[in-house]
C-alpha cells in the first residue's frame, strides 16, 4: 500500500508558481511564498524525490520555430508500432508529446507543423506505412493555452 502524500499550503503555492513559468527564478518565487530561496530549493527537491516534480512540459513560441499550425494526430493502428509511428512524426514534423492512450485512440501526438499539406503528407504516411485504421487530425486555433488558474493541489476531504 502507497503512503499518502501530504503537501502544505508552501509546497502547493510552489507548485502552481512552477506550473505557470518552470523557469522562474528561485528568488522570485521565494518572495511570493514568503521564505527564502534556500527553503524553497529545499521543498522543490523534496518534491522531486517524492516524485510530484516529474519535469515540465514548454511550449514553445510558434513563430520562432517558423511553424504556426498547431495540431494532434489520433491515430488507431494494430500491433506494437507505437515507437516507429512516433520516429516517423518526429522525422516529419516537430513532435512536441507522444501518448499512447486509453480511449478513442491506441496514440495521441502534438505536433507543430508549417502547413496543411504537411499534416496531410504525415497522415497519409502513417495510414501507408503502418497500415493504420484511422488517423485524425484535430488542428488548433493558436498557441496552446493551458489554463493552470483552476488546478486546486490540496486534496479533497472525504465525506
Amino acid at each position: 500500500m502507497s503512503k499518502k502524500l501530504e503537501i502544505d499550503e508552501t509546497d502547493a503555492k510552489i507548485l502552481n508558481i512552477l506550473i505557470k513559468d518552470a523557469r522562474k527564478r528561485l528568488k522570485d518565487i521565494a518572495k511570493e511564498c514568503g521564505i527564502s530561496s534556500v527553503a524553497v530549493l529545499n521543498r522543490i527537491k523534496r518534491l522531486k524525490k517524492l516524485k510530484v516534480i516529474t519535469g515540465s512540459a514548454l511550449f514553445p513560441k510558434l513563430g520562432a520555430l517558423e511553424l504556426p499550425i498547431v495540431a494532434t494526430l489520433g491515430i488507431n493502428f494494430n500491433g506494437n508500432k507505437d515507437q516507429e509511428i512516433i520516429k516517423l512524426i518526429d522525422e516529419q514534423a516537430y513532435l512536441v508529446e507522444p501518448s499512447s492512450s486509453v480511449g478513442e485512440y491506441d496514440l495521441c501526438a502534438l505536433i507543430y507543423a508549417k502547413n496543411l499539406n504537411e499534416l496531410d503528407k504525415i497522415a497519409y504516411s502513417i495510414r501507408k506505412r503502418f497500415e493504420a485504421s484511422k488517423v485524425t487530425i484535430n488542428v488548433w486555433s493558436g498557441q496552446p493555452y493551458m489554463n493552470f488558474e483552476n488546478i486546486d493541489l490540496k486534496p479533497k476531504e472525504r465525506r
